[in-house]
């Protein structure tokens, strides 16, 4: 895990907090330290802070996340031509997502497979590796599109909402993002 995921998954357990208890917190993870020669220092967690500005405001010494960066629920619509249309919403808040699955076509016989959960908060990590809030609003194709993947997104977060759609036009970390879904749901969500 990255130093700005260790940040962000702190700030996402107790809100914003001093740069200290963010550094003593860090220094607590016995898995971080693990893989760490020596402590990390104030000066550090600084320095990833500056860097990520635009994830992170930082108001007398203590530290939150910025409102439109601060994840509150995520609602993906996949829908393959001549496949299933799958559908999920992740609640950030309550760590749990619920996921649909329909599928018109009388030849498929679906069967129900149960399948372990992924996690949530690996789910959100993604999300902010591939600042979905930077996608455009509206992903086409010149010309005629008989068939293929539409698709859309709403991320919703503190104080906006993110919305992006597409019709066989995919923005830059589409496949990681379908990768992400799968492992969240269990259901294949590759394109």
């Amino acid at each position: 895990m990255n130093m700005y995921e260790m940040i962000l998954s702190y700030l996402d357990q107790t809100g914003p907090a001093s740069i200290p208890s963010i550094c003593q917190q860090i220094n607590s993870d016995p898995q971080f330290m693990k893989e760490r020669d020596k402590p990390v220092k104030q000066t550090h967690i600084k320095s990833v802070i500056t860097r990520k500005r635009d994830l992170f405001y930082v108001h007398n010494d203590i530290v939150s996340l910025l409102p439109d960066r601060n994840i509150v629920s995520l609602t993906a619509n996949v829908d393959k031509c001549g496949g299933p249309w799958l559908r999920v919403k992740v609640d950030f808040i309550h760590n749990n997502f619920i996921f649909f699955e329909m599928n018109l076509d009388p030849s498929q016989h679906l069967e129900y497979k149960p399948v372990a959960p992924g996690s949530t908060e690996e789910f959100k990590r993604e999300i902010y590796r591939l600042n979905i809030w930077d996608w455009q609003a509206i992903y086409e194709k010149q010309g005629i599109v008989l068939d293929g993947t539409s698709w859309s997104i709403c991320l919703e977060t503190r104080s906006k909402i993110f919305k992006s759609e597409g019709l066989q036009c995919f923005p830059k970390g589409w496949a990681e993002f379908c990768r992400a879904l799968t492992k969240l749901t269990g259901k294949d969500y590759t394109t």
